[in-house]
This record gives C-alpha cells, sequence and structure tokens, in this order.
C-alpha cells in the first residue's frame, strides 16, 4: 500500500492536542533509559486505577492460564506484566523518536545470516511475532539490520497514523507497511522473496478462525498463517 501522505487537514485544530501529545512523547523519549524505565513501572501501577476492567481481564487470564502458580506467585506475575504494559509506552517512544546511533546500543543479533540466505535465494520469509509491548522496538531493530515488511491496523485519526507509518519504516526506504486486511499485499511481498513480520495471535472473530487449546484454555486463532 502507498504510505499515508501529510495533508494540510492535519493542522486543523481538532488534531492540535494529538500533536501536543507527540510533542511531550518526543520530550520524554530523550530523558535517559534508566529514567524511563521507572516512570514506565510507575505509570504502570497508577493505569491500575483507571482500567479496572483490563485489570481484571488480565488477573482472570493468568489465573486459567497459570493455575499451577500459588496466589503470591500470581500476583506477582501479575504486576510485573503491568510493570511491562507501562513501560510498553516509553518503548514506542525509543522505537520511533531514537537515532539508529542510540538504538544500536540496547540490542545485539543472532540468526541474521538465515535471513540473508533466504533473501539470496529469492525466498520470501514469515517473521511469525505476537503484540508483545515492545513490538515497535523489535521491528525497528530489524529493519536496522535487514529490511522487513510489517502489518498493522491503521489508527482512525490521520495525524497518529501518518506519524505511526512514517517513524515505523524511516531506516528503510524500501520497507512497505501493509494494512492487516490486505492479504494481496502480503502474499505479493513474499513472492518477491522479502521477509513479512506477522502476529496472527489476535481474535477477530472472523469466519477463518479455530479453537484450539492455548494454555489448556480453548482459545479463538485466525487460520490465516496457514494459509500463507
Amino acid at each position: 500500500m502507498n504510505r499515508p501522505a501529510f495533508s494540510s487537514n492535519m493542522l486543523l485544530p481538532k488534531y492540535w492536542l494529538t500533536w501536543i501529545g507527540f510533542g511531550i512523547w518526543w520530550l520524554l523519549a530523550q530523558l535517559p533509559y534508566g529514567l524511563q524505565m521507572f516512570m514506565g513501572r510507575c505509570l504502570g501501577q497508577l493505569m491500575k486505577l483507571f482500567a479496572k476492567r483490563r485489570m481484571a481481564i488480565a488477573k482472570r487470564n493468568l489465573e486459567l492460564c497459570f493455575s499451577h502458580l500459588s496466589a503470591h506467585e500470581q500476583l506477582d506475575l501479575f504486576n510485573r506484566q503491568i510493570n511491562s504494559l507501562g513501560i510498553g509506552f516509553f518503548e514506542i517512544g525509543i522505537a520511533w523518536f531514537w537515532s539508529r546511533k542510540r538504538l544500536q546500543k540496547l540490542v545485539t543479533y543472532e540468526g541474521l545470516e538465515y535471513l540473508k540466505k533466504a533473501e539470496d535465494e529469492g525466498i520470501g520469509v514469515i517473521l511469525m511475532g505476537m503484540h508483545f509491548t515492545h513490538l515497535d522496538c523489535g521491528a525497528m531493530f530489524m529493519n536496522m539490520q535487514h529490511s522487513i515488511d510489517g502489518s498493522y491496523r491503521p489508527h482512525n485519526n490521520p495525524v497518529y497514523n501518518w506519524i505511526q507509518h512514517n517513524r515505523r519504516a524511516r531506516f528503510r526506504a524500501d520497507s512497505v507497511v501493509i494494512e492487516r486486511s490486505d492479504v494481496r499485499t502480503m502474499v505479493r511481498q513474499l513472492r518477491k522473496g522479502r521477509a513479512v513480520w506477522y502476529a496472527p495471535d489476535q481474535d477477530y472473530r472472523s469466519k477463518h478462525s479455530i479453537f484450539i487449546p492455548f494454555f489448556g484454555v480453548q482459545a479463538n486463532y485466525i487460520t490465516a498463517t496457514s494459509q500463507l
């Protein structure tokens, strides 16, 4: 798909708060890494007060999937999960707003030779991932070493969508960011021998899905991976 283009309509007053929000996000991303991680953990704990329904769902999921753990162990896992959720906000800022030099200090690589071999042989590769909180960092780290494409859900706010799209593909002019519903483009890129990041771990309640055991619990799973 074509990259979203900047429009003068994005400067209308109704989007000013979005621009201000991104300005604050950029400023926060310039803080020292350790301070950002501390602030992320604090944000995660703060979310407990405002996202009570989400917190209840998270606790129930842990009870179902880790029933062998004690109540104290489940609570510890819950708190670490919530901390990671808060840190994820700052990790997106790191991925979108840090320089290549600064990002490089956070990562080491293993196995890139397999992607290079597939590229040399013209073989498409599905990089199967999941919606972890650090997915933007992971994709950015990959694109610094090996050009990849990725699927995403367009944001309803055009300013957010434009910034998201351009930030994710900023290190590779040939990277294609594909709408998750655009299967044709995904297949086309794979046939070109491209590596495409794809995460099938969300329940879209579509007809192209089946129920399978996940941590011993029946969960709805889309079948697009096997089709690809």
